[in-house]
């Protein structure tokens, strides 16, 4: 891998490290939210749940795909063979 291979797989590992630390802080603040002190009248609706947990799959199949483009070999080609010093 040349010099700008390299330098690319740097800044997405780069770029990975930093959804990965964006990610646990904003788990922290949906773990951290108040909860208010009133009675609940029943459970809550599943709109509120629905929204984050739509929010949490997209993030995380956007994650998957950085890691996939991440660890996906750019010289492994069909043609790689043309070029073994033939």
């Amino acid at each position: 891998m040349t010099g700008r291979g390299l330098r690319g797989r740097e800044l997405a590992r780069s770029m990975i490290f930093a959804v990965l630390a964006i990610d646990a802080f904003v788990a922290l603040l949906f773990v951290a939210q108040p909860n208010y002190m009133r009675p609940l009248s029943g459970p809550p609706s599943t709109v509120w749940w629905l929204i984050p947990a739509i929010g949490i799959a997209l993030n995380l199949v956007g994650l998957g795909l950085m890691i996939r483009i991440y660890r996906a070999d750019p010289e492994a080609h069909r043609s790689w063979w043309r070029f073994q010093g033939h």
